[in-house]
């Protein structure tokens, strides 16, 4: 039809949609390491002796870590003191108080973010969460329903704008038998309904638990296992999160690293423009009366309008990392016990890292939390209520 084939134009015109060939290899990343045997481009880190890491070849996917993720994790690690965020806010016009419906603005913290591989997944896992939620794809799971089809069961048929964004439910720190690092998350989706404050999107007082988004979350949150093993930007999300949780344990570690370790995605960058349309928030239906085989009526209703804005934001700072535990594995055994059939953990051992007590990172004097005052518990900013603050199927 024509309106797909606008909404095509405008994906294409500003790099909507994930490209699997965009995932960074970890073949030229571990050479940089003097990592030089990457089966498949599977990579852990293994603990050597009482105050070093080392990268290792491994086979094993929960225990595998993308090394360009880590390194920018532990870029913004360093620098802010913090994990990497990503939000949609809407667009206001420098002569408009008032928001432009159809247009958004990317927020990347720290800013340059932006144009990197992290950068992008977040961006194009939190735009693609939104286009599922408003129904411009088939749901990944039989089940489902997209917010529309919510909205029409429930009689939930005014306007509204909601922000919903992805989160880490759950993040420990595991270590293997043979000392290899296993990253161990759960993530979800959260949502709250948003009111126009003069001009600024604000999270409302209270959110029906009915609403049409919340429950949408409430139903990607119970199927995200899933759903990552069928969307790779997704996954990719995933993958991004446990190098945050690694990048957390690294500093609270006190290790020292090279520099290089700081620059495995030097000159690998996107072009990325900052304002994105949004492509699903009017939707129009037809009542349609037939009598005796013959259409009597068909009346256009009037289009609802809906916005959906929110992003990416961990949440990992709120998990105590620095003690990992124990899991039942061995390299001779080769079973893992993660809480799920045990598979091959097998690590070899290559270049390292030293860790220093003494050294520690500066974090932020005051933390994104500090400086916005959220209604939900997540430290994702309410867009523009405080512009301070805020292993991979190959599916699209």
């Amino acid at each position: 039809s024509k309106e797909t084939e606008v909404k095509q134009s405008r994906r294409e015109e500003y790099d909507i949609g994930w490209k699997v060939e965009t995932i960074p290899s970890n073949i030229e990343a571990a050479a940089k390491l003097a990592c030089e045997v990457v089966p498949q481009g599977l990579c852990c880190l293994v603990l050597h002796g009482e105050d070093s890491v080392r990268i290792a070849p491994t086979f094993e996917p929960a225990g595998a870590l993308n090394l360009e993720y880590l390194s920018i994790a532990l870029q913004v690690r360093r620098v802010e003191g913090r994990e990497p965020l990503f939000s949609l806010d809407p667009l206001i016009p420098k002569d408009d108080l008032i928001p432009e419906a159809s247009m958004q603005m990317k927020r990347f913290e720290p800013e340059w973010l932006a144009g990197t591989s992290v950068g992008e997944v977040m961006f194009q896992a939190d735009y693609h969460l939104k286009e599922l939620s408003m129904g411009e794809y088939d749901q990944p799971v039989v089940g489902m329903k997209s917010c529309w089809d919510l909205a029409r069961c429930e009689g939930f048929d005014k306007d509204w704008a909601a922000r919903e964004w992805f989160v880490v439910r759950k993040a420990e720190m595991h270590v293997s038998e043979d000392a290899v690092l296993v990253p161990y998350l759960k993530m979800g989706v959260e949502a709250r309904e948003q009111l126009n404050c003069a001009g600024r999107m604000e999270d409302a007082p209270l959110t029906r638990p009915d609403h049409p988004l919340v429950k949408y979350a409430e139903a990607f949150t119970h199927n995200f296992d899933l759903i990552a093993e069928r969307k790779s930007v997704v996954n990719q999300l995933r993958e991004v999160a446990k190098a945050s949780i690694v990048a957390k344990f690294m500093v609270e570690s006190s290790m020292q690293l090279s520099e290089s370790w700081f620059s495995l995605d030097e000159q690998k960058h996107f072009a990325c423009c900052l304002e994105v349309p949004q492509l699903w928030n009017d939707y129009c239906f037809s009542n349609i009366y037939v009598e005796d085989g013959t259409i009597v009526t068909a009346e256009r209703n009037k289009a609802n309008f809906r916005s959906v804005y929110g992003g990416v934001d961990f949440g990992i700072d709120r998990f105590r990392l620095a003690a990992p535990s124990r899991i039942a594995t061995s390299v001779v055994a080769g079973r893992a016990a993660l809480g799920r059939p045990s598979s091959t953990l097998m690590a070899t051992s290559q270049a390292g890292l030293a860790a220093a007590p003494s050294r520690q990172f500066t974090r932020l004097a005051a933390p994104l939390s500090a400086r916005a005052t959220l209604t939900a518990p997540s430290r994702l900013a309410a867009p523009l209520s405080a512009r301070a603050g805020l292993a991979a199927p190959l599916s699209a």
